[in-house]
């Protein structure tokens, strides 16, 4: 071999020596497959057991509402509002004496109720695998919003006027978990959460009045969600 090429395969061996480090270097320090995307927009759907309410009052048994949440993901956080939307009504039917006719006639009474609820969330993943696929993470909110009701009947035979309504109804919900949460994909995750819920209805009437209440009820809640980053 040429005395002049030593040097130029002494280099080009050295050059080939440290791209392979580089290149097993990289390959070991790659993100394990599946693992979640570090940050960006967060939305969540999710199906709610919560108490069940009926008129004007909470009923011990459990019913089922869901929730959309908009916010964004960054490492093991979760920062989202959330929006709660419930409508619901019932009916009775009643006999009432027609006093022009003096007839027995048949009527309906149908109550019909909304709440609607805007509450901001947080969730911290309090521990993770080694991929970072599975999460145990802990969720908190808190939510203010509003409901009524509103009652007609029908025939309504003896039609009173409507009274000014300066009542103040608020909607007040706090919620304290921890949950499970599995990201399928790297961009999509389900989660399944139980926790303890808290729910307040106020009546705050105006100053000319004295009837105000409150009605609450804390009871266990399971969430089971679904959140996709992009």
């Amino acid at each position: 071999m040429p005395t002049q090429l030593r040097p130029t395969l002494a280099l080009v061996a050295s050059l080939s020596a440290v791209l392979t480090a580089e290149v097993a270097a990289a390959q070991t320090s790659a993100e394990p497959e599946g693992r979640p995307v570090h940050s960006g927009f967060a939305l969540q759907t999710s199906l709610v057991s919560t108490p069940l309410m009926i008129g004007n009052d909470f009923s011990g048994f459990p019913s089922f509402e869901g929730g959309l949440a908009f916010g964004y993901k960054y490492d093991r956080f979760v920062f989202g509002i959330g929006f709660d939307f419930s409508n619901w009504s019932e009916s009775e039917d009643f006999r009432v004496t027609d006093p022009n006719t003096g007839n027995e006639v048949l009527g309906e009474r149908t109550t019909t109720s909304y709440s609607f609820i805007v509450a901001p969330e947080l969730q911290v993943a309090l521990a993770r695998s080694a991929d970072r696929r599975a999460e145990l993470f802990g969720a908190v909110s808190i939510g203010l919003g509003t409901w009524d009701s509103v009652t007609t009947v029908d025939p309504d035979i003896n039609p009173q006027p409507v009274p000014l309504d300066d009542v103040l109804r608020l909607r007040v919900r706090w919620r304290v978990a921890p949950g499970v949460r599995y990201w399928v994909h790297p961009h999509v995750a389900m989660s399944l959460v139980t926790g303890i819920s808290g729910n307040y209805r106020i009546l705050d009437p105006d100053s000319s009045t004295d009837n105000g209440e409150t009605l609450g009820l804390t009871a266990l809640y399971t969430q089971i969600g679904l959140l996709g980053v992009f």
